[in-house]
């Protein structure tokens, strides 16, 4: 009879237990409606849900002790379990989502617009966004003709996606199946990757929405058609569909056509894609994005400071039909060009507001601090937007900032713990090198590096020089008194673009100029090494010395997988700057004092004895004289443009911003943006005029004449 009436009681339990997780489940389906509607965090489901399943120990007690419990009594072990059974939820809830956000998936943000009124805007979170990873398309056939479109395809639908601030996504250039998996499937639940053909004027794109845990096709459709862009504004509400986004969701933001915003010239954006910026404006006049990566890319670079701003002044100029995303970029980095540092980061802060994954945001971001050596703020930066998105990208700017910040245990550390989640992730341990160079702990260094080159053994051009730094550092410590000599500023050969070195705690820094700011390696008595693994290149800076010891110039050879290619940069200070500010402002008895100073202290910079010729050469003729000479020389030369505005002569290769060119001869020409470049015009054996380069050789002190094609150029009939 008492087994008979166990049985029964254990039924009615279960019983009620059913109907407990069937009501408990129709309660989550309801409040997950709820959320939804009103965009409130999903967070609460898994809260909830772990309530439910969380009391059901004590649950089941009630249910089969009702009877007994319901009249107030009690057991011991009921008056323990109860309470025990929720504290023990109470304290898994709270680490599991203390730090979740349970509330809007939305806020609203306030903005300046271009007229300078307070506009809002209702956004996304970050923590709620999709990440969605695109990668090339690949053509069904090969097809050397269309090419451009696996990169094509790829830009064009991140551009159109971009708009929809409920997806974070973002480019890559990985191939096969597992390399893109091993990189989406951490951060991201999808990626979009697809295939292409062209059958005469029709095109043909297959976008594949695939599982980013194992690289399975979840979905994919055909859309074909004479009207490419028309097609990818199809498929990129196709690829919304299938990620999870309702029309409602779809709708929060304005989705405009690629040929609205982009370009409606295919043969312009083919030129963009190929990097043939000055082809693509030439199809194009009003191609803002167009201008804008150019003049990004040019800025970043320092390949001209009067081309950058004209770049980013006709990007500025085309931007209002731009989604209000592209705009703010605009706006930003015209206000870098102009270094005015103090707007750009406020302007910059505030859209990261808006737009916390913007890839190119960030960037700007990091090169403001750098400019004005704000290494906690980087750091702090760095640490939260790995913390509200742990991306790849992320992680890697939060290693460079937290070594930058001396915080080398931190990095070492959280390495190693993602090691242990990670077993079969190669490259990860060699992640650890800079820090524990840094720190000073050669012997881990040593140990990590041979792990480094047995699991890695295509890295040999660029493991070898850090063999050769562990080996210098395993006998000298890297005192602040070593360190000290290399603090200064360094200007490119080949453009403007500076390094600067100083002494922050004991610890040598560097930021080179529209970049970002790093730690460099004590290399030896005159060398640096910058670069790391995370980057696969290393850069050995070698400083060369006068005859009074103090460094002059450096040379800085960069080792990729295959290639090592040297770059100079030579001692660049005040007095440099002043000279080089005079001339360009026609200020010729200031520059020719200026440059006479500059050349008894840097004696060996020849770039500035061409300056001072410059000055003696436009003396010694007349203004008339001079403008005869440019007007015999204006003109095409096939991909080179020179042309007078102002009185002054400017040149122009396609995709490059203009340089003003300086006349040190009837023939010859510099450039203050371009040290190592000297612009010839000859006369051929035929008659023709032609444009020829010179190139300064460092090991001779000779200037060369580049005799490539693409080098030596006749004028156009």
């Amino acid at each position: 009879m008492g087994e008979e009436k166990r049985k029964k009681k254990w039924i009615k339990t279960l019983q009620f237990l059913a109907a407990y997780l069937v009501a408990a489940w129709t309660f989550l389906q309801f409040i997950d409606w709820i959320l939804n509607r009103y965009d409130i965090s999903p967070n609460w489901v898994d809260l909830l849900l772990w309530i439910f399943v969380g009391v059901i120990p004590s649950l089941l007690i009630y249910f089969y002790h009702q009877d007994r419990i319901n009249e107030g009594i009690l057991k011991l072990r009921e008056k323990i379990i109860f309470p025990l059974n929720i504290i023990l939820l109470a304290v898994i809830t709270y680490f599991g989502f203390g730090s979740s956000d349970l509330g809007a998936t939305t806020k609203e943000i306030s903005y300046t617009n271009d007229t300078g009124n307070l506009e809002t805007q209702l956004i996304t979170k970050e923590e709620f966004r999709i990440g969605l990873p695109i990668y090339e398309f690949e053509p069904k056939i090969k097809d050397t003709a269309n090419t451009w479109l696996k990169e094509g395809i790829q830009e064009l639908l991140y551009q159109d996606l971009l708009q929809d601030k409920t997806l974070s996504v973002f480019t890559s250039d990985s191939n096969g199946t597992v390399n893109k998996v091993t990189e989406s499937r951490i951060f991201n639940d999808y990626y979009v990757d697809g295939t292409y053909e062209v059958v005469g004027e029709t095109y043909k794109v297959t976008p594949t929405i695939r599982n980013a845990k194992n690289g399975k096709i979840l979905s994919e459709k055909t859309f074909e058609g004479n009207n490419l862009l028309n097609l990818l504004d199809d498929a990129s509400v196709f690829i919304k569909d299938n990620i999870g986004l309702t029309e409602v969701k779809r709708d929060l933001y304005i989705d405009l056509n690629l040929s609205e915003f982009y370009s409606s010239s295919l043969e312009a954006i083919k030129a963009h894609i190929n990097r043939d910026y000055y082809r693509a404006q030439e199809l194009d006049p009003a191609f803002a994005i167009s201008y804008f990566e150019n003049a990004q890319r040019s800025i970043r670079f320092s390949y001209g400071e009067e081309g950058e701003k004209k770049l980013i002044n006709q990007a500025y100029k085309y931007s209002g039909k731009l989604p209000l995303q592209r705009q703010l970029q605009i706006r930003i980095l015209r206000h870098i060009a102009y270094e005015e540092w103090d707007m750009a980061e406020k302007l910059l802060k505030l859209q990261l507001e808006i737009d916390p994954s913007d890839e190119i945001y960030n960037r700007l971001l990091y090169a403001v601090y750098g400019e004005t050596k704000q290494v906690d703020a980087y750091a702090e930066y760095c640490q939260e937007r790995f913390d509200k998105n742990r991306s790849i990208t992320n992680g890697s700017n939060l290693i460079n900032a937290s070594i930058v910040a001396g915080n080398y245990d931190k990095v070492i550390n959280a390495i190693t713990n993602l090691e242990l989640v990670q077993p079969n992730n190669q490259g990860l341990s060699s992640f650890k090198i800079r820090p524990q160079l840094l720190k000073g702990d050669i012997k881990a260094a040593k140990k990590t590096q041979e792990r480094t080159k047995l699991l890695n053994p295509d890295w040999k051009n660029f493991t070898t020089p850090v063999d050769s730094v562990i080996d210098y550092l395993s006998n000298n410590e890297a005192t602040k008194k070593r360190l000290e000599k290399f603090v200064g500023k360094y200007r490119s050969q080949i453009s403007e673009q500076e390094y600067e070195y100083w002494i922050d705690d004991d610890k040598i820094l560097s930021y080179v100029s529209n970049q970002e700011l790093s730690a460099p390696i004590l290399a030896d008595d005159n060398k640096l090494m910058l670069g790391s693994y995370v980057y696969r290149s290393v850069i050995i800076n070698e400083f060369l010395e006068d005859d009074t010891g103090i460094f002059y110039a450096s040379k800085n050879t960069e080792y990729n997988y295959n290639t090592k290619n040297d770059f100079y940069y030579w001692k660049y200070d005040s007095t440099i700057k002043n000279a080089e500010e005079a001339l360009s402002n026609n200020d010729l008895g200031n520059a020719e004092k200026l440059y006479k100073t500059a050349i008894e202290k840097f004696p060996k910079h020849y770039f500035l004895k061409l300056a001072l010729q410059h000055i003696e050469y436009t003396k010694s003729i007349t203004d008339e004289e001079l403008q005869k000479q440019y007007s015999k020389i204006t003109g095409n030369y096939s991909a080179r443009h020179f042309w007078v505005e102002d009185k002054k002569l400017y040149y122009e290769r396609e995709g490059l911003p203009k340089l003003h060119l300086y006349p040190i001869s009837e023939d010859r020409y510099i450039s203050l943006s371009r040290y190592g470049t000297q612009y010839a015009f000859e006369v051929t054996e035929s008659g023709k005029l032609a444009s020829a380069v010179y190139s300064y050789e460092n090991e001779t002190g000779r200037w060369n004449k580049l005799m490539a094609n693409n080098n030596y150029l006749l004028k156009d009939e």
